[in-house]
């Protein structure tokens, strides 16, 4: 049983690792890109810094959840 919660680890772990290729990648940085701000702050530098996040605390999530169990 633990090689199928290993198994099911890596599948997140790269799906996750793809995700945050796609979602870092330039062309869709550049749906970002322009005048427009979020409470005063620039798009671009807000979507880098909030994708960082979610993805750092997706992988917190994945890699802790494990231990649990």
């Amino acid at each position: 049983m633990p090689e199928r919660r290993d198994r099911l680890l890596t599948q997140r772990l790269l799906a996750l690792f793809g995700a945050g290729w796609l979602v870092l990648s330039f062309p869709l940085l550049r749906i970002w890109l322009g005048d427009a701000t979020w409470f005063g702050w620039p798009l671009l530098p807000t979507a880098l810094f909030a994708s960082w996040a979610a993805i750092i605390g997706g992988l917190a999530w994945l890699m802790e959840s494990r231990g649990g169990r």
